[in-house]
């Protein structure tokens, strides 16, 4: 079993941009908004069949944060990537860097690649770079607020660890 974490953007941010994207979208992979709109706090890991033991360590490690503020970047298209990046805050780094150190003290996950240089984002789409590219165009100028409060974290799980497959079986209401 795969796990991810990620922290919840509100509601109406989420339909908004999910309105602007959705039309754009023709043939390209939208299986990121199987989820609600998030920030990813670090890249899903596999957990085996301990993942339930897992999760509840996850929730009570996360119900002790206080809710917090997070800053989008303009929409971007990073390689076959279309997402919104986020400034990195303290509260991020911070969670990021606790997870990492947890579930490698206390399950042997180990980080990812990618966890060692993590950028803070919100998947839109993917596909081929020169479609995406298109539709970022397009979005350009998507009015984006300056501040987005976090009130919950999302935990989610998927057999595979693919795009789409995932789900979520606990939200943390701060």
């Amino acid at each position: 079993m795969y796990i991810w974490i990620g922290c919840k953007l509100p509601e109406a941010f989420g339909s908004k941009i999910r309105s602007a994207c959705l039309p754009l979208a023709d043939g390209l992979d939208i299986s990121g908004f199987s989820l609600p709109q998030h920030i990813s706090l670090k890249i899903s890991f596999q957990a085996g069949s301990d993942y339930l033991h897992i999760l509840d360590y996850l929730e009570a490690l996360l119900q002790k944060e206080d809710k917090f503020y997070v800053n989008p970047k303009a929409i971007q298209r990073q390689g076959n990537i279309l997402w919104i990046p986020f400034r990195e805050n303290p509260q991020l780094r911070h969670l990021h860097n606790v997870l990492d150190k947890e579930l490698k003290a206390k399950f042997g996950i180990g980080q990812h690649l990618f966890d060692k240089a993590f950028l803070f984002h919100s998947t839109l789409m993917l596909g081929p770079e020169e479609k995406l590219e298109k539709v970022a165009q397009k979005l350009w100028d998507f009015p984006l607020p300056q501040q987005l409060e976090v009130d919950a974290f999302l935990l989610g799980i998927s057999e595979t660890g693919r795009g789409g497959e995932y789900r979520v079986v606990r939200e943390i209401k701060l």
